[in-house]
Formats: C-alpha cells, sequence, structure tokens
C-alpha cells in the first residue's frame, strides 16, 4: 500500500480537524481569493475509515468543476492512503486506484496508488504554502 508522506499527513490532519461523520465538512480560504479554497468533506465510511475528499473547485458556465478532487481513506491504522483522482475540464480525467465494495473488499491498483501518494504529497505542500496552514 501506499501511504501519504509523514509532512503530508500533517496537512491532511489539519484540513480534516473537527471532521467526524460523513457530511461534516468545510471551506479553507485563508487568501481572500488569491488562490482556491479547499473544500474537505467526509463523504463515506467503511470498516477501514473515513472516506475524504479533498478538492478544488472553479465555475464554468454555471457548473463545479473539481480542479482537481481527490479521495482518501483516514484508516484506523493511523494512516491516509489516496483512493481516487478526479479532474474536470479540457480532457476530464478519472482514475480509481483504490475501491471498497460493501462487503469490504479492497481492490487496489498499486502503480496508479504510488502516483496518486507522491501527487498527493506534492499537493498537500502546496494547500499548506498557499493556504498558510
Amino acid at each position: 500500500m501506499h501511504y501519504l508522506s509523514k509532512t503530508a499527513e500533517k496537512v491532511f490532519r489539519t484540513l480534516v480537524e473537527g471532521l467526524n461523520e460523513p457530511g461534516d465538512a468545510r471551506k479553507v480560504d485563508n487568501t481572500n481569493g488569491v488562490f482556491m479554497p479547499v473544500h474537505v468533506e467526509i463523504i463515506d465510511r467503511s470498516q477501514y475509515g473515513n472516506h475524504v475528499s479533498i478538492a478544488h473547485y472553479y465555475e464554468q458556465e454555471g457548473d463545479l468543476m473539481k480542479d482537481p478532487e481527490m479521495t482518501f481513506l483516514d484508516s484506523l491504522k493511523g494512516s491516509v492512503l489516496p483512493m481516487t483522482f478526479e479532474q474536470d475540464g479540457g480532457l476530464p480525467v478519472y482514475q480509481v486506484a483504490m475501491e471498497i465494495d460493501k462487503n469490504g473488499t479492497i481492490r487496489r491498483n498499486v502503480k496508479l496508488q504510488k502516483q496518486l501518494a507522491e501527487f498527493a504529497d506534492m499537493w498537500m505542500k502546496n494547500i499548506k504554502d498557499q493556504q498558510r496552514l
């Protein structure tokens, strides 16, 4: 399994602080519109932990567009694993590195999960810098 680095996980923990149940959400905007706000939401829960969405959005012709959105498993074991990546606009991208079905079976694409973990490490650093976390 490929996890977020400890540095990226610290940023993730700051973003999800106080969010506990599916539906709990927040918007982080410490830049008065200079950078895109970060939207954080617990979107589901499995036997392995909370499923968390972190996203930037922009509006195009009245629609909210993901730029990007990633979902993560905030594992009950204390680690954070990337699950999906989605980017709207231009040539849309939707990638699934890990999914958990209702029976608790985990399916993973090891190579893609490693790539998403590397991207998330960089993205969390950018979020930390841009939002002054």
